[in-house]
């Protein structure tokens, strides 16, 4: 499976994704990873900046805005994706802390 180069901020401002997760590296880097709506191909967000659990809303550095959709979980094409990235930046560990940040919606 290719992995495609994404669009620029200024032509593909937002992002819906659902089947999501927040990854977190062992460096502390948090990164959406789902199936991009209405695409239905895997991705992996840059560094997130913020997130509201409330909203399901999170900006990352480059200030592309991600929308999560439905509930979280896992994709097997996001998951594909996540590791080719993790290859390329060399992320030898990471954590799942979805559970974690949607807590703090309650």
């Amino acid at each position: 499976m290719p992995i495609w180069n994404v669009a620029p901020v200024s032509e593909e401002p937002e992002v819906s994704l659902s089947h999501w997760r927040i990854l977190e590296t062992a460096e502390g880097s948090r990164h959406f990873v789902g199936k991009k709506r209405p695409a239905h191909t895997g991705r992996v967000s840059s560094m997130l900046c913020s997130f509201d659990p409330l909203t399901l809303r999170g900006a990352t550095h480059t200030g592309r805005v991600y929308q999560l959709i439905g509930q979280s979980g896992r994709d097997i094409d996001a998951q594909y994706v996540w590791e080719r990235w993790c290859e390329v930046n060399e992320v030898a560990s990471y954590t799942d802390v979805t559970e974690l940040l949607l807590a703090g919606a309650q």
